[in-house]
C-alpha cells in the first residue's frame, strides 16, 4: 500500500479554518446559496482585515444585500451566525475557530525572526563573515 502524496510544504498563504461538516450544520444547511456565500465571505473578510470577527455596517452592505444579511441574523433564535454589534456586525464564535489579530501579529514576528536568523546562519555564521548591519552579528559580537 503506497503512502498518500503530500506536498513537501503545506501552503503558507493566510487561510481560514472551516470545518468540513459546516454545510450540514443545522444553522447553515437551510441557508440560501447567497447567505452561505455571504457567511463564508464574512469569515474571509474578518481574517483578511484582522478584525477579530467584526464587520462594519458599510462593509457588510458591500459584502451582501440587506435581505441576505437578515437571513444570517435570523439563522438561529439563540445563536445566529452573525449578530448586530454596535455600528456593525460580529461573526459568532469567530475567535474560537480563527486566529486573532494578536495571534497573527505574533506569528508574523516569529516567522520574520526565524527568517532573519536562518539568513544570518547561512550567510554569516557558515562563512565566518561579520556584517555590521546584521542584528544577529551585532548580538554575537556583544555577547
Amino acid at each position: 500500500m503506497s503512502s498518500p502524496i503530500r506536498p513537501e510544504k503545506f501552503d503558507a498563504r493566510p487561510h481560514v479554518r472551516i470545518d468540513h461538516g459546516l454545510p450540514e450544520n443545522r444553522k447553515v444547511a437551510d441557508l440560501s446559496d447567497a447567505a452561505f456565500r455571504l457567511y463564508i465571505e464574512a469569515i474571509c473578510f474578518c481574517s483578511r482585515t484582522e478584525s477579530n470577527g467584526y464587520i462594519s455596517e458599510p462593509q457588510m452592505r458591500r459584502l451582501g444585500a440587506a435581505k441576505v444579511v437578515r437571513e444570517l441574523l435570523d439563522s438561529d433564535t439563540d445563536k445566529p451566525l452573525i449578530t448586530k454589534r454596535g455600528k456593525g456586525y460580529e461573526v459568532r464564535d469567530y475567535l474560537q475557530h480563527q486566529r486573532s489579530k494578536d495571534e497573527i501579529s505574533q506569528l508574523r514576528t516569529t516567522r520574520t525572526s526565524s527568517g532573519t536568523l536562518g539568513s544570518h546562519t547561512r550567510w554569516h555564521v557558515a562563512r565566518r563573515q561579520f556584517d555590521p548591519k546584521c542584528e544577529h552579528c551585532q548580538e554575537e559580537r556583544s555577547a
